[in-house]
């Protein structure tokens, strides 16, 4: 998929443009590799207490569980160190999100304790002086179980919260006979909701001295592990922490489900029956399993990457069909999208706005045209080119790894003579996890390996600009200033490396730096062109005229210098 080879050259432009309209449909469908709002997760980790010593471990216990919650295909809000408005607010807004989902999951560390026979979540701001300021100051179990319970399938609750709590040796009691114990009440929660203790009624949890406390430890341990029945993940975990803690804590789940096996990882298909003796053993073949592991999934991605890595499949066009059968319920199933404003409209858009003291709708999103341009480079470079969609934005601040968000693409092939690549990043979440496709053209002479062009869907956590593209080999991917730089090796020759520098056909959020020249004589021609003038004779912005963003890309060519600054310039059709 990643070869260091020879190019077997672009399409004339007649080709181009009379083919170029066959992939404009589909990249605007809503087509995400999964549907994220059948599962949602809300996450928090409250350890900077403010009246009582800090709890190390559960942010990062929060912010790990987060992760893996993402991974498998929660869209996960994540809070920290919250106060009580923090996390009644959280929790409201969560159960809005839960309504008709398929699970929905909380996910509590830090402190929590019984007060007269009910649960309450602490937020760091409590100070907790008397028992009857609990309902003021805390967040009932009660209500989050509540919230939970909106989902048609699961709701779930695991509470990292049985801590030793320092509240409660300092809090008056307003009655004598009112109880405040040693860790959290037993709990009744509704029939499709588990609520899931680290440490049973009655007892307390350790924190931990490592990056997490035991409970959560066993907990990423095993909530990826495919087909496990969410009723025996919690078993295992059980297993996993009493054996850390020398049966000193014994984790505990509340509730009861009906007899319909729930899994968070799609199960893998039992082992084929045993064969008579004088039958020959031969197992099902690696697509067979593969298709027995996916079949009853409602993830595309997953059938999409079965066809990618097994085209001639007998079951080929039962998971084609699959995928088009999903994609209806999730088009059927999307909100209506959200217009982009054409670049000749920015100026009334911007002064309507300044009338109405609010943002115009266009958030840069993706745009027909701009998908008319993508059509056009895969189309030329031969790619096979998957559907897909550019994340929602909101009217809120991007994230730091929103400039990754975009198409990007090169002239040039790996190491500048071989196959094309094309990467795809349609979403980078708050928390980092970048997800998107890996495209790649069909081998040309000098190609590693000969398989057909194709793309593969990917879900890999940004840090530090990098991730890696988990293909064989796996590809290291690095943002450098507006170039996204491609490196890999061969399989089994680790000597043999291979390039390519990819630049954006269209981004979400521009970088500022445009690129350095890479060749002595471009920085020499750099160096010697003489100064754009200022436009300070008019102190109004130059226009260019065009009525696409091609024509208006050319125009812009004479004018200024930086793919970005043209870029800039086509698409607010001013300098």
């Amino acid at each position: 998929m990643t070869s260091s080879s020879m190019p077997t050259g672009a399409l004339p432009m007649w080709a181009v443009v009379a083919t170029a309209g066959v992939f404009i449909a589909s990249l605007l469908l809503l087509t995400q590799p999964a549907s994220a709002q059948n599962r949602v997760a809300l996450v928090i980790g409250n350890g900077a207490y403010e009246k009582v010593p800090e709890l190390p471990n559960p942010p990062r216990d929060a912010a790990d569980v987060g992760r893996a919650l993402e991974r498998l295909n929660f869209k996960v809000t994540q809070i920290k160190n919250a106060t009580a408005q923090d996390m009644r607010k959280a929790v409201v807004d969560f159960g809005r999100a839960a309504d008709g989902s398929e699970m929905a999951v909380i996910f509590y560390a830090g402190h929590g304790m019984e007060v007269g026979g009910e649960n309450w979540l602490i937020p760091i701001s409590a100070e907790l002086r008397s028992d009857a300021d609990i309902e003021s100051e805390a967040v009932s179990l009660r209500a989050v179980s509540l919230q939970v319970s909106k989902a048609r399938q699961l709701g779930l609750v695991i509470l990292d919260a049985c801590r030793n709590n320092p509240f409660a040796a300092k809090m008056k009691r307003s009655l004598a006979t009112r109880a405040v114990p040693r860790g959290l009440a037993p709990t009744e929660p509704s029939d499709n909701v588990l609520i899931a203790y680290a440490a049973r009624d009655g007892t307390t949890a350790s924190d931990g001295d490592g990056r997490n406390s035991p409970f959560t430890t066993a907990l990423l341990k095993h909530i990826e592990t495919p087909g496990l029945e969410i009723s025996f993940l919690f078993r295992r975990v059980r297993d996993d922490v009493m054996a850390a803690t020398k049966r000193e804590q014994q984790p505990f789940v509340y509730g009861s489900l009906s007899k319909e096996e729930i899994y968070l990882v799609a199960p893998v298909a039992s082992a084929p029956a045993k064969p008579a003796a004088d039958a020959v053993k031969v197992g099902p073949a690696e697509d067979e399993k593969f298709w027995q592991a996916i079949q009853t999934s409602n993830v595309t991605g997953l059938f999409e990457d079965f066809l990618s890595r097994y085209p001639k499949s007998s079951h080929a066009a039962e998971a084609r069909q699959r995928i088009k059968d999903l994609r209806s319920k999730e088009v059927a199933a999307a909100p209506p999208p959200t217009m982009s404003l054409r670049p000749d409209d920015n100026a009334s858009a911007a002064k309507a706005s300044e009338t109405s003291n609010t943002k115009p709708a266009d958030r840069n999103l993706f745009t027909a045209e701009d998908g008319k341009k993508v059509a056009a480079v895969g189309t030329a470079q031969r790619l096979n080119m998957p559907a897909f969609a550019v994340a929602p934005v909101s009217d809120g601040p991007l994230n730091a790894n929103s400039k990754l968000v975009g198409v990007w693409s090169s002239k040039r092939g790996w190491n500048g003579k071989g196959r094309y690549a094309m990467v795809i990043i349609t979403e980078v979440t708050d928390t980092g996890l970048a997800r998107g496709y890996y495209v790649w053209g069909p081998p040309v002479k000098e190609s590693w390996t000969r398989d057909a062009s194709g793309y593969k869907w990917f879900a890999e956590y940004v840090v530090n600009d990098k991730f890696t593209i988990k293909t064989a080999p796996e590809i290291a991917a690095k943002l450098d200033k507006n170039v996204l730089a491609l490196a890999t090796s061969r399989l089994g020759k680790p000597s043999e490396k291979s390039s390519i520098e990819l630049r954006p056909i269209w981004q979400l959020a521009k970088v500022s730096q445009d690129v350095e020249p890479s060749t002595k004589r471009e920085q020499a021609l750099r160096r010697n062109a003489p100064k754009k003038e200022a436009l300070t004779d008019s102190g109004s912005p130059r226009t260019v005229s065009g009525s696409t963003m091609e024509e208006r890309y050319r125009a812009c060519r004479k004018l200024v210098k930086g793919f970005a600054q043209r870029e800039a310039c086509a698409r607010n059709g001013s300098i």
